[in-house]
């Protein structure tokens, strides 16, 4: 690994000073810190910003939702009554995340952020297309955990199990991308958690997240989201990233569900919401029948690659427990 500097700085004015060139904001720090020792990325300087304050917000707003601040742990996440209660599926998927040790050091956005866990991405000795290569290797080597969905150029997956649940429950979120030389203040651009976050393959390989260079997340923004639920596959029952998973945010009037968002994880290069599932169960009496054909619906369009059609399998099983589990809570 590269030598890098260490800074810590004491305010958010003077940490995005510092976030010039090749600085990278440091949180937890667990996956920067692998891409470093892997060669992938050598930043010049780390700065840490887990301990500013706004990095720390968990509290409520307004009508049931919630304001988590950027650099909340998962540990935090997973534990807090507030989240349990007002947005479950969060908890269930940071609780899911990685292990004890990792959870008690991951953020937010850490989590948010991280870049595929792709082993051929993740190996220096292979020319990858997200490193600056000329092709996918994964795509005539092992790709049984690849993508499903969106795999023309690229198969590797999101690897965040909390952008699916914050793309289920329609989260908004803050960024501040500059400071405003004139009257002294932060400039924060705020926006919806959608799929204009996300950066396909197509698109850049080079990247997933649409984050302007030196930008940082200040926190997100989540509505009450009680009838919620995350569920994901894993191929094995101790630390995994998930093989495929999904977030299920139901609105549910007169035993029927008024309003659905079914959120896909695992399966392509970025999470995606499902509109054919969210469809399937719309007017509906969130049964095991109306689960099924949502689950249906939201593999529909699929195009496994030659060692990952067990994906599909794994996702339709993600789905119908995601609705049943979320029906559940609303009632």
């Amino acid at each position: 690994m590269k030598p890098f500097a260490y800074a810590r700085p004491k305010d958010a004015k003077e940490a995005f000073g510092l976030l010039t060139g090749d600085a990278r904001a440091r949180g937890g720090g667990v996956d920067l810190l692998d891409l470093a020792k892997n060669g992938i990325s050598t930043p010049q300087t780390m700065v840490d910003v887990r301990l500013l304050e706004f990095m720390q917000v968990l509290q409520p707003t307004g009508p049931g939702g919630l304001a988590l601040g950027a650099g909340v742990t998962l540990a935090r996440l997973a534990s807090d009554p507030l989240v349990a209660r007002e947005c479950p599926a969060l908890a269930e998927a940071a609780a899911q995340a990685a292990t004890p040790q990792v959870r008690a050091l991951a953020t937010l956005a850490g989590n948010l952020l991280q870049r595929p866990r792709c082993a051929y991405f993740r190996d220096p000795f292979f020319d990858c297309l997200k490193r600056g290569g000329k092709t996918c290797p994964a795509m005539e080597g092992d790709h049984s955990e690849g993508a499903i969905f969106g795999n023309g150029k690229c198969c590797a997956v999101h690897p965040s199990n909390l952008a699916v649940v914050l793309l289920a429950v329609g989260a908004d979120i803050s960024i501040l991308t500059g400071i405003d030389e004139k009257e002294g203040g932060f400039i924060v651009t705020q926006g919806t958690y959608d799929a204009r976050f996300f950066v396909s393959p197509e698109e850049d390989p080079l990247r997933e997240a649409r984050l302007a260079p030196g930008a940082v997340i200040l926190w997100l923004a989540l509505p009450s989201a009680r009838a919620s639920a995350y569920v994901e596959v894993d191929q094995k029952q101790s630390f995994d990233w998930a093989s495929a998973s999904c977030a299920v945010a139901l609105e549910i009037e007169g035993g029927k569900v008024k309003s659905a968002r079914v959120a896909l994880g695992a399966v392509a290069p970025v999470p995606m919401l499902s509109e054919g599932a969210a469809q399937a169960l719309i007017g509906k009496v969130a049964n095991e029948k109306a689960a099924e054909a949502a689950a249906d619906a939201a593999v529909k369009g699929a195009t496994p690659l030659r060692d990952n059609a067990h994906k599909v399998q794994h996702l339709r099983v993600c789905v119908k427990r995601a609705v049943l589990k979320a029906a559940e809570r609303g009632r």
